[in-house]
């Protein structure tokens, strides 16, 4: 019988300026859950920066960002590309751009 690797989860609050978020991380991936899509955000090595992912409802991976510095700037970056999405899926709109 095969063995099979236990998932690492920890649930994690940071927040700036006196804003408290929870946020699980999973194998090193900060993981929320920001108006029903979910947010990644992860450390590059290749690109020396932080890397957010997000992915809709569905689990479909709807964008990956370019690398920044401070992570919590790939935050901003992520809710600001999720309000943006459904801001151009509320108009009915096929096609965005960032």
């Amino acid at each position: 019988m095969g063995t099979v690797d236990a998932l690492l989860v920890k649930r994690v609050s940071r927040g700036s300026r006196g804003i408290q978020r929870d946020f699980r991380e999973v194998h090193g991936e900060m993981i929320e859950q920001y108006k029903g899509y979910e947010i990644k955000v992860y450390w590059s090595s290749i690109e020396k920066g932080y890397i957010f992912c997000v992915f809709s409802k569905d689990g479909e991976g709807i964008m990956e960002s370019v690398p920044y510095f401070y992570e919590e700037n790939a935050w901003m970056g992520a809710r600001e590309t999720v309000d943006r999405y459904i801001e151009v899926k509320e108009r009915g709109l096929d096609r965005w751009t960032i």
